[in-house]
């Protein structure tokens, strides 16, 4: 919808959705009944696989269930201390710690799903210690339900569609190959300039302007923010300066890119 904007278009999403149906020779999405939370209830996590392969890339995303604000880190790998981390992260983008925190069957989160009787299962005990610590309670989504977890799903599609596969074209066009460190730096600011201030389907308002509300009942952080990557959130909005165009830069530019993300 925003590339084709650039160009001309100033048709409605919904006539654009059809036109893709037609296209692919879909039969109709059947509709799913969004749930809306109140502010400060619930976060939404997930995990997305940008690149597989030897050097691969995987996408943390988390979204915030009221605000719709979205958080992305790109790692090489799911670990458990990386999972820990991005939660880290995510707090600390966000300037707070919702109530609940949604997961599906990541294994560094849940070793077995009803261990202790319906409903009552066994998490990984790391995680669940960090869970307890930081405050939030951990949810499990209820297989095959797009409903429990949709928010976060067609986020990581998003990310994927929005800004890994355009970042990665431009860079591949210019002879460069994206690593994870040039995604992240390039990440925050598409999060700040794009995803965050774009005027959201469901709730038509900014994200970031909903976050300024949700960060009034959001949990106070119980750690020290992390300093060493520059992922806050600002108070007012941010103006758009994201570049959506193709590469026509000096390659200099991704050289500073590459040397910056080497540090």
């Amino acid at each position: 919808m925003r590339e084709i904007k650039e160009h001309g278009y100033n048709g409605g999403i919904t006539r654009l959705r059809e036109h893709l149906v037609q296209l692919r020779g879909s039969h109709i999405i059947p509709e799913v009944i969004r749930f809306e939370t109140a502010p400060g209830k619930q976060m939404q996590v997930d995990w997305g696989q940008m690149r597989g392969g030897k050097n691969p890339i995987h996408a943390f995303v988390a979204v915030l269930g009221f605000s719709r604000a979205l958080f992305v880190y790109f790692t090489d790998n799911m670990r458990y201390d990386t999972l820990e981390q991005c939660h880290r992260l995510a707090f600390d983008y966000f300037q707070g710690i919702p109530t609940d925190v949604w997961y599906d069957n990541m294994k560094t989160v849940v070793l077995e799903r009803n261990a202790y009787g319906m409903g009552h299962h066994r998490f990984h005990p790391q995680f669940y210690q960090f869970a307890k610590d930081m405050g939030f309670l951990p949810k499990l989504c209820k297989p095959y339900r797009p409903q429990t977890k949709g928010k976060v799903e067609r986020m990581v599609r998003y990310v994927r569609d929005n800004f890994y596969a355009p970042l990665s074209t431009k860079l591949a066009s210019a002879g460069l190959k994206i690593d994870v460190d040039t995604a992240n730096i390039k990440g925050i600011q598409w999060l700040n300039d794009v995803a965050n201030v774009r005027i959201h389907d469901t709730t038509k308002e900014q994200p970031m302007k909903r976050l300024i509300e949700e960060r009034l009942v959001l949990k106070t952080l119980p750690f020290q923010p992390i300093k060493d990557i520059a992922v806050k959130v600002p108070d007012a909005i941010m103006p758009l300066n994201f570049d959506p165009q193709p590469l026509h830069h000096d390659l200099s530019i991704y050289n500073e890119y590459c040397q910056v993300a080497a540090l």
